[in-house]
């Protein structure tokens, strides 16, 4: 019975310690709460850069509110940007393209897109992007949520219940999500294939050259040189893995299909359009210009 007891009071002060808490400790009491392993939470925020990401709660939360710019990924130096990475990366390309029989275009495209071809991959600790959105239904979290989106549409009060309508079934996705990706990310620890302690991605918590979830290293990505690693900061392993990705979730022969599994990866409309704006200028070759005679 001084068991059971025990464990009650351990519960019920984790709950407390969560409960209406935005800092780092009340995220890893809540994701202890949820299962996620006390050892595990340990070595993630034993680090100098662990630490609760506010603004990884706020993007995560309200960034519906504002549609996304691409319009960077296709100017004219974006596009000769990818043209050398492609010809610097030709045979792996064709190579990929051949394997998952996706277009090389496309899969350029979406490693420019997300990391500017492994040039920017995030600098937000991943665990702690996390832990952090794990608190996104919190009432604090909400209230901020809620405001700013007000702040930001230029609203008036009138909206504020439907907006919050909105934010709470958001915010409660979210959270699901978040943990369901540190579950993931406890997994690859365990497997101790990569340093997940001092892991840095977006602020989505996605990592590497193509931008990976968790979720998405552990069901998609592959070896794609061959040494035996999955490594996400490797060319090779990025492009296949893109390709990987793709093929696995749906790409097809139609455009149809294409479209499918590039949302499939992203789902937003203004990212699938961008892939396949750039992927478009990238097949164009130059016009040959006429001898005279």
């Amino acid at each position: 019975m001084r068991v059971l007891a025990a464990f009650v009071v351990f519960n019920l002060l984790s709950v407390a310690a969560y409960a209406g808490s935005t800092d780092l400790q009340g995220a890893i009491a809540k994701a202890r709460h949820h299962g996620i392993d006390s050892a595990f939470l340990s070595q993630v925020t034993n680090v100098a850069d662990a630490a609760f990401v506010a603004k990884a709660v706020r993007i995560n939360i309200t960034n519906f509110a504002k549609a996304p710019d691409y319009s960077w990924s296709w100017n004219s130096a974006s596009v000769a940007s990818v043209k050398d990475f492609m010809k610097a990366n030709d045979t792996l390309l064709n190579s990929a393209q051949r394997k998952y029989r996706v277009a090389k275009e496309v899969i350029a495209s979406i490693l420019w897109i997300e990391s500017r071809c492994g040039k920017i991959t995030g600098t937000y600790h991943v665990p702690s992007v996390f832990l952090s959105v794990l608190m996104s239904n919190d009432s604090v979290n909400v209230d901020e949520s809620v405001a700013r989106v007000l702040s930001s549409q230029n609203l008036d009060s009138s909206k504020a219940d439907s907006i919050r309508t909105l934010i709470v079934k958001r915010a409660e996705r979210k959270a699901n999500w978040a943990r369901k990706e540190l579950l993931a990310l406890q997994n690859i620890h365990r497997r101790k294939v990569m340093d997940v302690p001092n892991l840095h991605g977006s602020w989505a918590g996605a990592f590497g050259f193509p931008q990976f979830l968790p979720s998405s290293y552990s069901a998609w990505a592959v070896d794609g040189n061959g040494d035996g690693v999955i490594d996400l900061y490797n060319v090779a392993d990025a492009a296949k893995s893109i390709g990987n990705y793709l093929h696995t979730n749906g790409w097809g022969r139609t455009t149809q299909q294409h479209r499918k599994a590039v949302y499939h990866y992203n789902n937003s409309k203004d990212y699938v359009d961008a892939v396949f704006k750039l992927a478009k200028l990238l097949s164009k070759h130059p016009t040959k210009k006429k001898k005279r005679r």
